[in-house]
């Protein structure tokens, strides 16, 4: 998926061999953009917004005028043709096949300019530097390589990983590389030297949740592989992984007193860890099937949970007695979270229904139902007075906490929403979605801000720290992005 630079378009293809264009402002589908015999797996904007540039398996790269949607330039590339991206002045198209081959092509005429060889494995992506004279591309040969456009030549070459570098790119300034591997690593490099600057340890697998500690010195992550992941949020060091689940971490939160983390997981069982030791001190077994989702209390003296038993169940922590449960609806629990106040439980379950629970007694108090799919994500403001709440119908509902009236619908992303967080004053919501994007909303006017790309799959997690300075989003790719929020805010 990309949006053009101008802002006014999105594209988005995939196996159906379809381009599909669409008003990133309405979220309304404005035409398609039919002609590849193959997947199309790649797709990008020219940098004075009037072309769309598409890679396909069918061995092609090809240009269409979007005023027209009719192609004007095909590239014969000799193989499936993985990424495609157009060099900062428009005059120049590089392409990477399956072949391990990059080339770089007239974007007017469609004619070969140079190869550039080096790699052993498929190139999954290619990045221009901004003042386009060098290339940097990512390979399943485990490679990072660094190229002079001009003489076709290899500058350098790096070994990023043991597995498939799946994503790359440069820096605003051109100073900096960084790529995302299939071990979940984030590495930055010195663009000029190749001096590696920071690394991120991903845990070999895709983080489905994220949390950070109360004091924001930590970042929490988990998921496929099994293991919590800790690192400092500063240096993005990892400093424990913590093992014991049985399958696919679901859920992480972190107790105020930011001592002790609980972890749910696929494996039926919610497990309490102390971080100074990095031990486990509880594991819960009365799940009938997966917990999909935790929340803790404000004060710290209840954790909820649920999971495909559809039951939600409130505990102490300190001893894991049951303080109360409750069936919920016909459907099973994919989140939770608790109101500011501490005194209302809101669950989203898989067949759209939005249900909160008085959280001393259980006392059923209301229900919302803005889809008929999974409720992915739910959240309270921060003054209590609305519940949010992210569906796989790709929308994002408001309601009033008090009334369940709506307030509001929020339409944005292409695809389902997966994880959704607020600043701790409320004035900003933070959504991801299984169409690759990080979304920044302003809650004030309730309307979307700005689209953050980023990650090269779904975008899984997303969390805010607690000074609301920086958040988090994990993807399917194994990528963890760290985001400034001043920055994401300042106009361009």
């Amino acid at each position: 998926m990309a949006f053009s630079p101008d802002g006014k378009v999105a594209a988005s293809a995939g196996a159906d061999t379809v381009v599909h264009l669409w008003d990133p402002a309405s979220g309304r589908e404005g035409a398609r953009v039919i002609g590849h015999d193959g997947n199309v797996l790649s797709v990008a904007f020219s940098p004075d917004s009037a072309s769309l540039l598409t890679a396909s398996l069918d061995g092609t790269a090809r240009v269409w005028n979007l005023v027209t949607n009719r192609e004007t330039v095909r590239i014969r590339d000799g193989a499936a043709v993985n990424t495609a991206v157009y060099a900062p002045d428009g005059k120049t198209i590089a392409t990477g096949n399956w072949n391990g081959v990059i080339r770089l092509w007239d974007a007017a005429k469609g004619k070969q300019v140079r190869a550039l060889t080096g790699h052993k494995e498929l190139v999954y992506r290619v990045a221009f530097s901004p003042d386009g004279k060098r290339l940097v591309s990512a390979s399943k040969d485990n490679t990072v390589r660094l190229w002079d456009c001009e003489s076709g030549k290899e500058i350098r070459k790096t070994v990023a990983a043991q597995y498939a570098v799946w994503s790359v790119s440069y820096s605003s300034d051109g100073k900096t590389i960084a790529a995302g591997n299939g071990e979940g690593e984030v590495r930055l490099w010195d663009a000029e030297t190749g001096n590696e600057l920071l690394r991120s340890a991903g845990g070999g697998g895709m983080a489905a949740a994220l949390a950070f500690s109360p004091d924001g010195k930590t970042l929490a992550a988990a998921g496929s592989d099994r293991a919590v992941h800790l690192w400092d949020a500063a240096s993005l060091k990892e400093t424990w992984a913590l093992r014991g689940h049985e399958d696919e971490i679901t859920s992480l939160v972190f107790l105020p007193d930011g001592r002790t983390l609980a972890s749910g997981s696929a494996d039926g069982t919610f497990r309490l860890w102390d971080l100074a030791s990095a031990k486990q001190v509880h594991k819960v077994t009365s799940h009938e099937g997966g917990v999909m989702a935790l929340a803790v209390s404000p004060d710290g003296k209840a954790i909820a949970s649920g999971g495909k038993d559809r039951v939600v169940r409130v505990w102490d922590p300190a001893t894991t007695r049951v303080l109360w449960k409750t069936p919920a609806g016909e459907e099973a629990i994919r989140s939770l979270t608790f109101s500011p106040d501490g005194r209302t439980l809101a669950a989203g379950e898989w067949g759209g229904e939005v249900r909160l629970w008085d959280a001393a007694s259980g006392a059923a108090v209301r229900s919302m139902h803005g889809s008929d799919t999974v409720v992915n994500s739910v959240a309270f403001t921060p003054d209590g007075k609305r519940v949010i709440a992210g569906s796989a119908d790709q929308n994002i509902y408001v309601w009033d906490a008090s009334t369940g009236k709506s307030v509001k619908n929020l339409y944005g992303h292409f695809d389902d929403v997966e994880s959704l967080a607020l600043t701790p004053n409320g004035l900003w919501m933070v959504s991801g979605g299984d169409d690759r994007a990080v979304r920044v909303w302003d809650m004030q006017t309730i309307r979307e801000f700005k689209v953050l790309e980023g990650h090269e799959s779904k975008v899984l997690s997303v969390a805010i720290s607690p000074d609301g300075k920086r958040f988090a989003s994990s993807s399917k790719d194994t990528t963890i992005l760290i985001w400034d929020l001043a920055t994401v805010l300042t106009p361009k």
